[in-house]
């Protein structure tokens, strides 16, 4: 619709449409930031509006969020970097430039970001081509939520000009994070339930949903950082450590059994070369497609071996399974995904002896099931150590999503989900 506009005078000059690209630049964030849109969808039309307003080479968008070991900040808007970036990059508040900014409150600039002491390198990012750093805090009501970076490939800092633009041109952007978490909050509002299932290992717990994935309904790796599947094996190493550590003495067979199963996995020599070889063949998919390849390779020795009968070697098939879930627990260290968190309450269609492994070395708080659990290894590993499982919970998919608070009552059977904020206190009070 176009405006007619009185004549310029003297007295009155209206600022048109594409009379002042950095005035329409700032209206525009003023009104993106007011739209009912996703965070993640309004950070990416507002970070390029803020790179050419401030003549930024990258842009990127920290919020400030609360996970297992604290808070962190999380990129959800760049311009700039690769776009696997977004979502990806974290740090903890104080760690680096960036956090430093969150910590004290204030904007923090240098010429050259890696020779400042704060500096914190994040492999495959690439931005030590962009030397030239301004880190202003995003201040919302009382506390920072997140932390506005600007970064340029000249080496110079950003003088008192640009540092007081940077902060003003934050304000749009709090706004947007801020609407978004109130819309977040409007829609959890009513959003809780109790749930009931069939306790399976005694205990009570509360923690934040995880849903444990399968290998088919895994993504693409969206991580900056190259893929690391050798790594991955020894960090699964040191959680085996951890839950022998943690297993200490344990005689049940099934867990010392289990315990042996994946030290063997995690150091057959086949096993990874298979793995490494799969990542290294151009056209197979990269690591996912390896490790999938691995798992259908496993998952059809069952059907190759005679048996009498027809039947299926029982053995051979709970193998394919422990591969299968040990190739998911391989992608989420792979690529750094955090997916399976300290503390969360772990949701799955099945609980394997690698998964409960995996749940007792990372503190998980509890473990999940929407089917019937038969009492194997899984349930073994978990009852040795003492994390809470619930099986054949009706309507758990239905009603549960990542990242839910829950209260798990394990003696009998029991998952409240968003409870209210008096039962979350008197479940603490009660664990002392």
């Amino acid at each position: 619709m176009s405006v007619d506009l009185p004549s310029p005078t003297m007295d009155v000059l209206v600022h048109g449409v594409g009379r002042d690209r950095s005035v329409d630049g700032i209206l525009r964030l003023i009104e993106v930031a007011g739209q009912e849109r996703p965070l993640a969808q309004l950070l990416a039309e507002m970070c390029p509006h803020v790179a050419a307003i401030a003549s930024a080479d990258i842009v990127s968008v920290y919020v400030r969020e609360h996970g297992p070991a604290g808070d962190c900040l999380v990129m959800r808007g760049n311009v700039g970097f690769p776009a696997s970036a977004v979502g990806t990059v974290s740090l903890r508040v104080g760690e680096g430039i960036t956090g430093l900014t969150a910590e004290c409150m204030r904007p923090v600039t240098v010429a050259v970001a890696e020779t400042d002491a704060s500096y914190k390198h994040v492999p495959g990012l690439g931005e030590e081509h962009f030397p030239s750093f301004l880190a202003v805090p995003l201040l919302g009501t009382g506390r920072v939520v997140g932390v506005l970076v600007l970064q340029r490939r000249s080496v110079e800092m950003f003088d008192a000009g640009e540092i007081a633009l940077a902060t003003a041109l934050g304000a749009p952007i709090v706004l947007a994070i801020e609407s978004a978490r109130r819309r977040t909050a409007d829609r959890q509002k009513g959003r809780s339930a109790r749930l009931a299932g069939v306790p399976m290992v005694p205990g009570t717990a509360m923690g934040r949903v995880a849903v444990i994935p399968t290998l088919t309904g895994l993504p693409e790796s969206s991580s900056v950082d190259p893929i690391d599947l050798g790594g991955a094996l020894d960090r699964l190493r040191g959680d085996l450590e951890r839950a022998s550590r943690r297993l200490r003495g344990e005689q049940d067979a099934e867990v010392r059994r289990a315990l042996d199963n994946l030290e063997l996995a995690l150091v057959d020599q086949r096993f990874r070369e298979r793995l490494l070889s799969g990542t290294s063949s151009i056209g197979q998919g990269g690591v996912l497609g390896a490790l999938r390849g691995v798992a259908r390779d496993y998952a059809r020795v069952p059907y190759r071996v005679p048996v009498r009968g027809g039947a299926i070697e029982p053995a051979l098939e709970e193998r394919a399974r422990e591969i299968e879930d040990l190739c998911v627990l391989l992608y989420a260290s792979a690529t750094r995904a955090n997916m399976l968190p300290h503390g969360g309450v772990w949701l799955g269609e099945r609980i394997g002896a690698f998964v409960a492994l995996c749940a007792v070395a990372r503190g998980a708080s509890a473990l999940v099931s929407d089917v019937r659990l038969d009492d194997g290894p899984g349930l073994a590993i978990a009852r040795a150590g003492e994390i809470p499982v619930v099986s054949q919970v009706d309507g758990l998919y239905a009603w549960v999503r990542p990242g839910d608070l829950v209260v798990v009552d394990a003696d009998v059977g029991i998952l409240r989900i968003n409870p209210a904020e008096s039962s979350v206190e008197s479940f603490r009070k009660s664990r002392g």
